[in-house]
């Protein structure tokens, strides 16, 4: 691996860290006492559990949020990181004779397809253990299921378009690249729309951990040059 590359990866590590400090504005607790009935039709001198309703999550104190939210941000990283793992295998055997994949497609558009059922199949089965977990009775939110098949096309379409960019870059390259622009507009939603991060402080952490990511990110693309 070249220089450049190997300042990328330790940049993106670094800018990681810095998000760690980044605190949202979102109060810790979803469920209030403000929204609790002061009456129910079965219990009248009693007082009702204000988060009897609330998962698992919503009871976890505002420390615990930040750590069981930044372990499942690295667990996912982990696995998104390894999308391609299995073309990159495929087409780098494929030009061996000996190898089972020989002659394999070296064209990342070619395996879309493969790629994208393999998703739907998974996605499949982890709602079905998700409907069994929770005895038919799943929580979904309606409102949300129109612009989650909205969401589902346009990452399709981003994704042929990172299959290009790994063909015509290679995805050591187009990686790092690829992942600082999504992370940014991110951020900016987070800013200006959700209001989730606020603060000065918050402000020039997250200014410089983007300065570190667009560095990294400028070292990878000089070094196809």
């Amino acid at each position: 691996m070249r220089q450049h590359e190997i300042s990328a990866h330790y940049s993106e590590q670094c800018s990681a860290f810095i998000f760690l400090f980044i605190k949202s504005e979102i109060p810790g607790n979803a469920c209030s006492t403000d929204t609790t009935p002061l009456m129910t039709a079965h219990e009248i001198n009693t007082a009702p559990d204000p988060c009897a309703g609330c998962s698992w999550v919503d009871r976890l104190s505002p420390a615990h949020h930040r750590i069981v939210g930044c372990s499942l941000a690295v667990i996912s990283g982990i696995l998104y990181g390894s999308t391609f793992v299995p073309i990159i295998y495929i087409k780098d055997h494929g030009r061996r004779n000996d190898s089972m994949y020989a002659g394999a497609s070296q064209y990342d558009l070619d395996y879309v397809f493969a790629h994208f059922s393999g998703i739907f199949l998974m996605s499949t089965v982890y709602f079905l253990a998700y409907c069994i977990v929770m005895k038919n009775s799943p929580r979904l939110y309606p409102k949300a299921v129109l612009p989650g098949f909205l969401s589902g096309v346009l990452w399709a379409i981003a994704t042929c378009c990172w299959f290009i960019a790994n063909h015509s870059l290679s995805a050591v390259v187009s990686f790092p690249i690829i992942t600082a622009g999504p992370g940014f507009i991110a951020a900016l939603w987070g800013v200006f729309v959700f209001k989730e991060i606020q603060g000065l402080r918050n402000y020039l952490l997250m200014m410089l951990a983007f300065c570190i990511i667009l560095a990294g990110a400028l070292c990878t693309a000089f070094s196809e040059l």
